[in-house]
């Protein structure tokens, strides 16, 4: 099934050559085009194209070259280097190569969504019905609602491109942005029509079917509801987004029955637990998850590595509780044992600092005396040839799963309050909590509830958008206090742990954590001093490879529907 994945995201668009010339958001390279043509013929010819949909090729540029940078700006991952240590000090700007690489991603998708939506069903024919093509439309419209959920929370006022042909063959590339509102109103009418016309389950388990499109829809209308000033009726929304999530979870294996340590691995790809994936597999590059290269801390285990100078930082650290079960499959960190990695070694234990028998450093520590552990898999030696040498994992990169359903109830529950007792939203929040073995709650406020969906959900990129929420909710000043005292630990971005005064360290001590300390200021000889978001960081800057060959966007945003009521 995954080959034909990835078989079908290299077919070739015959709108190619057509489309070789026009702004590089609306296009896509050529081999990356789904098909248009006679091939249309059966229901199975039909879902072999919308299997696209959840190829890692398709989402590549997203995924591979954007999408985890949103862990080191809302302060989860600590990593310094180069244009990718833009996002951790906040100062990316329109050249930043990563900007850019995250909006074609995103409307490549989009560009493969339209396809579906607006060129496919004039090139069906023969057994094909037009409950078929109902169905394919559903499942793109609910994959593009999605996309443009993302943009609209990464930069607010973007263009919507409802028919990628039609603006081609028009020439009219002037396109404008279109106001954050209007983006999510878009969004919705598509997340509503999937919900309402996909099926009640997929043989496919990795397809969205109406349950999993309700949960998309939940966390657009939690989304849509924080905002104060765009005239929404707040309470509907909160229920709507109750009701949706509220189903899923009632029409789903409970929380507490999935395995935690295992979620990221690739045994659990397409498990009860994914709502939506994208779809990964050993092919080559942009083909599988690269962040088992990127983010592993060395070759003691990995074929590839680029992680050494990545870690969680000290204030995600700090939201641990020392029996909290999600801490050692999050990030690792002195003494933690795991077998699955090094498995020719006898399995691989973290210290602060490693060395081989002549005494040679093999790992040194970082910043943070800390790695990250969520989906680093090891060599493919560790896990049956699971792990490729060009960046390509075949674990699949969570877009949602079921725990954010979870903590989508409770928040949609509290609604406009700043906290809940409600009985069923804390069953469903200790169900979280009872997985990662800590203690049960009989109320939660709103700012708990972001610190309990950033210890579940660190270096999903999943944080960016509670905090989002949360401005929307309490204002900017509100949400630049939280970012910047690491969601209230104390902790700076900035903090990182150097040799506390007066020990020296040798390789009898370099082990021990009380060997060091941390600091938040270059006075006590750390790296920075504080390093405070504003506001500005909340919004990113279109791409300036986009704006230079699109100058309308720098226009005022646009209302998409004014024109037309």
């Amino acid at each position: 099934m995954m080959n034909k994945i990835f078989t079908r995201a290299l077919l070739v668009c015959t709108m190619a050559a057509s489309m070789a010339s026009c702004n590089d958001f609306l296009t896509i390279d050529p081999e990356d085009k789904p098909v248009l043509e006679s091939y249309y013929t059966s229901p199975e010819a039909l879902r072999s194209t919308t299997m696209t949909l959840y190829a890692s090729k398709t989402w590549s540029n997203f995924h591979m070259n954007f999408q985890w940078k949103m862990d080191m700006i809302n302060g989860d991952m600590y990593y310094t280097y180069g244009d990718e240590g833009q996002w951790y000090f906040g100062s990316y700007t329109a050249v930043n190569p990563y900007i850019n690489e995250g909006w074609k991603g995103l409307y490549n998708v989009i560009l493969f969504a339209n396809s579906i939506i607006n060129d496919i069903p004039k090139a069906c024919s023969g057994t094909i019905t037009e409950n078929d093509i109902v169905k394919a439309t559903a499942e793109a419209r609910a994959i593009r609602g999605f996309c443009y959920y993302w943009l609209a929370e990464v930069w607010h006022d973007v263009p919507i491109v409802e028919n990628n042909s039609a603006t081609i063959a028009s020439g009219n590339f002037k396109l404008p942005r279109n106001t954050q509102a209007s983006v999510y109103r878009f969004a919705m009418e598509d997340l509503d029509y999937a919900v309402a016309n996909l099926p009640s389950e997929d043989g496919d388990a990795f397809r969205l079917d109406s349950r999993k499109a309700r949960a998309l829809r939940a966390k657009l209308a939690i989304t849509m509801a924080s905002h104060k000033d765009y005239g929404y009726d707040r309470d509907a929304l909160y229920k709507k987004a109750a009701d949706d999530a509220l189903f899923v979870i009632e029409n789903t294996r409970a929380l507490t029955e999935i395995d935690y340590s295992t979620l990221f691995d690739v045994e659990s790809n397409n498990g009860p637990e994914s709502i939506l994936a994208i779809q990964c597999a050993v092919q080559g590059y942009s083909f599988g998850n690269a962040r088992n290269t990127a983010w592993s801390r060395s070759s003691v285990i990995a074929d590839q590595t680029w992680g050494a100078g990545k870690g969680p930082t000290v204030s995600l650290q700090e939201m641990y509780t020392q029996n909290d079960r999600r801490r050692m499959w999050t990030y690792m960190t002195g003494g933690d044992y795991y077998p699955m990695l090094n498995r020719a070694g006898g399995g691989y234990t973290y210290n602060l600092v490693s060395r081989d028998d002549s005494g040679d450093v093999l790992e040194d520590k970082n910043e943070m005396l800390a790695h990250v552990k969520k989906y680093i898999i090891g060599k493919g030696a560790d896990c049956d040839g699971n792990v490729g040498i060009n960046q390509d994992a075949a674990n699949n990169i969570y877009l949602m799963r079921l725990a954010d359903v979870y903590l989508t109830y409770v928040e949609a529950k509290m609604g406009t309050a700043t906290s809940t007792s409600d009985a069923t939203a804390m069953k469903y929040y200790n169900m979280v909590r009872q997985r990662a073995g800590v203690t049960e709650e009989q109320s939660v406020t709103y700012e708990e509830l972001l610190r309990e969906r950033r210890r579940e959900l660190a270096f999903e990129s999943q944080t960016w958008f509670d905090t989002q929420r949360y401005r929307y909710r309490e204002g900017d000043d509100k949400a630049l206090e939280l970012i910047n005292t690491g969601y209230g630990t104390g902790y700076n971005r900035c903090a990182m742990f150097v040799n506390k005064p007066g020990v020296t360290i040798d390789p009898t001590n370099e082990n021990d954590r009380g060997s060091y300390h941390v600091v938040q200021s270059t006075a006590d000889w750390g790296q920075y001093d504080p390093i405070n978001l504003r506001a500005e960081s909340f919004v990113a800057p279109i791409p300036a490879a986009v704006s230079s060959a699109s100058p309308s966007l720098s226009a005022e945003p646009v209302d998409f529907y004014a024109a037309a009521e």
